[in-house]
């Protein structure tokens, strides 16, 4: 079989209508965070129907833990998106308590739980920028008028008042997208001890569980909920709420916010909506040879691409904003990251570019711009792809319709009946795995649960109502999550062996990240090896591995050891 050849990897089984099982936590055995044996494939014809039930051998987090027995200070990671559900089991204890809102108040809001006795107590001020400085960050390149804006920002950011609402309901309605990737990144077993007051169970830390000394553990008593493990569940994760609207400054305040608490990696599983800067631009390579009757469709692309200059796909338009918050918004987010990585989506559009900001990676900077890729060891069918790209790891995988390549689900239940010609395409072979994680409680989130339980939003006095506590999740959004988790274990490893100030810069973060992946690898429990696939053009594979996956699929083990023993 030839390198770009894929007919023969379709002669599985795993067709005709039936859903395939797979290990729930099989993306974090490809990263190498669990050690796992899943035993010879159930069906020989297909290398993804190895057991469900591996034998699970070892983790990184006992190998952090046997070289420093005593050291569990988290890492933190600010998430940059819509909102995190504070009230899910799997999540409670790794929500950091510096968590805001930037969508509803410019200057930060918080919420907690409501006084029974007086649940309508007014909101307070609270300064969540107090002290404010950037004087740490290296130049940022901007011009003096930009400079000056920024400086007055700044000035007017550390002067400023956000509030603490006191809710009945968590304010969580828009917090799926949130919730799902801090799952993937500090997800924990939700185990619960006695109340010291003998009132019941009480959540239990992961650090606390994992030194506890004799001490009777008990299962959560809930039944809907799993025993879920993010990549490293003994950090912590600051929500920063963040909304869609084309206003920069939001956005500026979220990157400042993170530079303020000091944070330890920073994950934007989205693209940001700068109305110049998120256009996908027309490739010149589309223009070549345009008048031939074979490229008669990329032609017409290109022509309407630079007819509207690029306005029919730019999906933001809600608010006004000077380009000059968008650039200091660029700079800014540069900046930071040569001190704190920026983990960033390389995008779902299956084109090869990336989206911005991911499109700002550089070597000199912190900026890792994370794509998908499968257990069949293809890149994921949505990912985005091409120059630029940091590296990649384990997502869900999308159809493929297009004259370049066929990719069908075969477990779809009319693959049997259905037909698909892939005429001069490849026949590339489709991967059923997704990544399991945590789900907005109720109705709002991706998997509503069942009624009447999923009728409402679960209050914070009463958090096992509302069910659908998990859900199926993935895109290049669930891949960054998973590397900056991956992060947050380098960082907490730096922090047991060189102290708990310890920290790594973003550009050393990057590095390490890079230098710890692998183009000659297989994604587990798969055995393909990395390989290329015809996307967006029949001769695309031969631009080689990094093109598509950058420096390969990121080795947690490595990353860990390098840091261990460095």
């Amino acid at each position: 079989m030839s390198q770009f050849d894929f007919t023969e990897k379709m002669s599985g089984t795993d067709g005709g209508g039936h859903p395939q099982s797979y290990y729930y936590l099989w993306h974090l055995v490809a990263l190498g965070v669990i050690d796992a044996e899943f035993g010879p494939p159930g069906d020989p014809g297909d290398e993804l129907s190895a057991s469900a039930s591996p034998t699970i051998t070892g983790t990184v987090w006992d190998e952090i833990g046997a070289a420093f027995p005593q050291a569990f200070e988290p890492a933190v990671v600010a998430l940059i998106d819509v909102g995190v559900s504070r009230l899910h089991p799997n999540l409670r204890t790794r929500i950091d308590d510096r968590s805001i809102d930037l969508a509803s108040h410019r200057y930060g809001a918080a919420t907690q739980p409501a006084d029974p006795v007086n649940p309508h107590e007014r909101e307070q001020e609270a300064p969540f920028f107090a002290g404010l400085d950037i004087s740490g960050l290296d130049a940022i390149g901007l011009g003096a008028g930009d400079a000056a804006f920024l400086s007055a920002l700044v000035g007017e950011l550390a002067a400023s008042k956000g509030v603490v609402r006191q809710l009945a309901d968590g304010d969580e309605t828009f917090g799926s997208h949130g919730t799902a990737a801090a799952g993937l990144v500090v997800g924990e077993p939700a185990a619960t001890v006695t109340s010291e007051d003998g009132s019941g169970p009480a959540a239990i830390e992961p650090a606390s569980l994992a030194t506890a000394n004799g001490e009777t553990l008990g299962i959560n008593a809930n039944q809907g909920i799993l025993p879920y493990f993010g990549v490293d569940p003994f950090s912590r994760l600051l929500s920063i709420r963040t909304s869609f609207d084309t206003d920069a400054e939001q956005f500026i305040a979220a990157f400042l916010y993170a530079w303020h608490c000091g944070v330890d990696v920073i994950l934007l599983p989205r693209g940001l909506p700068d109305p110049v800067r998120s256009r996908v631009s027309p490739k010149p390579v589309l223009a070549q040879e345009g008048d031939l009757r074979v490229n008669r469709e990329r032609a017409g692309l290109f022509a309407r691409l630079a007819d509207a200059n690029g306005e029919e796909i730019a999906p933001y338009a809600t608010a006004l904003a000077s380009d000059r918050e968008w650039t200091i918004l660029e700079k800014l987010i540069v900046a930071i990251s040569r001190k704190i990585p920026v983990i960033c989506a390389a995008g779902n559009d299956g084109e090869s570019q990336i989206i911005y900001p991911a499109k700002l990676a550089a070597p000199d900077n912190g900026v890792v711009a994370v794509g998908a890729v499968t257990p069949r060891g293809l890149r994921s069918g949505f990912s985005n792809y091409g120059m630029g790209l940091t590296l990649v790891a384990p997502a869900d995988d999308s159809e493929v319709f297009n004259r370049h390549q066929l990719r069908r689900d075969k477990t779809h239940p009319a693959a049997s009946t259905d037909y698909f010609d892939p005429g001069r395409g490849k026949i590339v072979p489709y991967s059923p795995f997704a990544l399991v994680t945590t789900d907005l409680p109720g109705i709002y989130g991706y998997e509503a649960g069942s009624p009447p339980r999923s009728a409402r939003v679960p209050p914070f006095a009463e958090p096992g109502t509302g069910g659908g506590y998990y859900t199926t999740f993935g895109g290049t959004s669930g891949a960054s999550a998973l590397v900056a988790g991956v992060a947050a274990l380098a960082a907490r490893a730096n922090k047991a062996r060189h102290g708990p100030g310890a920290s790594l810069t973003g550009v050393a973060a990057k590095e390490l990240l890079a230098k710890s992946s692998r183009l000659a690898t297989a994604v587990r429990p798969g055995t393909a090896q990395l390989a290329p696939d015809p996307m967006n053009a029949d001769d695309e594979p031969s631009k080689g591995l990094p093109y598509y996956f950058g420096a390969g699929l990121l080795d947690a083990r490595r990353v860990v050891a390098e840091v261990l023993t460095s």
